[in-house]
């Protein structure tokens, strides 16, 4: 007798509730209307978000096949990035290599290049030179991107030209507002010092390249679908929404969980349970992050949280998101012979 396969939409829909559980700074301290933006995207996916995203990979990605990862917030006055987004872009590359067998390109500013590159190794993956990407398994790359518009136009096209690439995700990357700017969650330009790397999601959308964006407050990139809500229910909402959208929204109480829980259902849809990763490589990725500079937000300080999130706490969540994907492959076997010992003798 065949062992019925566990719902794809059932773990989805579980990712889901973990991801989106309101237990973060921004949800519990600032009030965010996470359910909200989460009820639309989840109508535009139609269905788990998680889930979405990660068959739009699945069904787009094959190996060998480039996938540009956008991610680095930088933080105002200090030069160095926020530590969620460079961890999650982290865990998505690693997915993306393991399960599909891709090979991911990390997308950012040239000063956060040494962090990307920390998250990403720390990750497991293998750094290389743009000639040597399909030499080996596992391997990444990381490109620098221009804050200058017009070198960012010709940065663009470089790098769809050069790759190819079969996706682009943005994971905790800024994205640009109504008035063209791009903006921090108090309202404040950091458009001087930011990558203008909507430049490079638009011209991606219009090869039509599959575009996915994964925020926490909506003034990331690929956020657009949510716009509307953010500028009226988000504190500064009006000045911060990002307007450009994505193919597949997922929002999260905290981007990197948002990219834990694609890359999980990813995980679980090539019955591949090592391409997620588990709490304790999670605790040594926040570390990681923070040796390369890494800041949590909340705190102002270099310490292992990620947006006021202690690092126990994450690794905790990465657990259950792990016992999940664990779960979609291991019990199949087990849950259909309960359902049969419900049958009378």
């Amino acid at each position: 007798m065949q062992t019925p396969a566990i719902s794809p939409e059932r773990i989805g829909d579980a990712v889901d509730h973990l991801v989106t559980a309101p237990i973060s700074n921004w949800t519990i301290l600032k009030g965010l209307p996470l359910p909200l933006l989460y009820a639309r995207a989840r109508e535009l996916a139609g269905g788990s978000i998680t889930l979405a995203a990660a068959r739009l990979l699945q069904q787009n990605v094959s190996r060998g096949d480039r996938v540009l990862i956008l991610s680095g917030f930088i933080m105002r006055d200090y030069g160095l990035p926020e530590t969620d987004g460079p961890i999650g872009a982290a865990v998505l590359a690693r997915a993306l290599s393991m399960g599909l067998g891709a090979v991911p390109i990390g997308v950012s500013e040239d000063s956060i290049v040494p962090c990307m590159r920390a998250c990403f190794s720390t990750a497991g993956l293998i750094p290389a030179e743009p000639g040597r990407l399909d030499s080996g398994r596992h391997r990444y790359g990381l490109s620098g991107f221009p804050v200058n518009e017009d070198e960012a136009r010709r940065a663009a096209r470089d790098l769809l030209d050069q790759h190819r690439p079969k996706a682009l995700i943005a994971v905790e990357r800024p994205g640009a507002g109504k008035d063209g700017e791009y903006h921090g969650g108090g309202g404040f330009e950091v458009s001087s010092f930011t990558a203008k790397t909507d430049i490079l999601y638009a011209e991606a959308r219009k090869a039509g390249i599959p575009t996915i964006g994964i925020g926490d407050l909506g003034n990331e990139l690929g956020m657009g679908a949510v716009a509307d809500i953010v500028a009226s229910d988000v504190p500064n909402g009006v000045v911060i929404a990002a307007q450009q959208p994505a193919d597949v929204t997922v929002v999260a109480n905290i981007s990197n969980w948002g990219a834990y829980g694609v890359a999980a259902c990813l995980a679980a849809l090539t019955d591949n349970s090592d391409a997620f990763h588990d709490g304790q490589h999670e605790k040594r990725l926040i570390e990681a992050c923070v040796q390369a500079g890494g800041i949590d937000p909340v705190g102002g300080q270099l310490r292992l949280y990620v947006d006021g999130t202690d690092a126990h706490t994450n690794a905790s969540l990465v657990d259950l998101l792990r016992s999940i994907v664990d779960l979609s492959q291991r019990e199949g076997a087990n849950i259909s012979g309960y359902q049969s010992s419900w049958q009378t003798k």
